[in-house]
């Protein structure tokens, strides 16, 4: 399986999972992570989801999220900050329909600048 490796603001050093590799269990694991909470907090694990499926390995010392996710609360800000980033990189592969695309940036039809917002 393809992977990339990246470096935490902290030093730590984390294995990420190609995002072209997900599944459709994957996008479901997302979803069950996100029902669990409501308003900004289901926004945010469905961030936390996305991380725990794509870090395969770290070297935090915590337990990697797709074992034990509530490790990503115990993380520092900016380490967390940088996955959330990477975990953006792999929402358009998981739910390539809210991905911007052409057509939903110029739809002439929307009042608003994206339609499928």
């Amino acid at each position: 399986m393809a992977t990339s490796k990246i470096t935490l603001p902290s030093g730590a050093e984390v294995t990420l999972r190609d995002p072209k590799t997900l599944r459709v269990k994957d996008r479901k694991k997302v979803f069950r992570n996100a029902a669990k909470e409501e308003g900004v907090l289901q926004a945010m694990s469905l961030v936390d989801g996305i991380i725990a499926i794509i870090v395969e390995d770290w070297t935090l010392d915590l337990i990697i999220p797709s074992v034990r996710i509530e490790s990503i609360d115990e993380m520092e800000m900016a380490d967390y900050d940088a996955l959330a980033a990477e975990a953006t990189k792999a929402q358009s592969a998981l739910f390539p329909a809210l991905s911007e695309t052409a057509e939903s940036k110029a739809d002439p039809e929307s009042p608003f600048d994206n339609s499928n917002a």
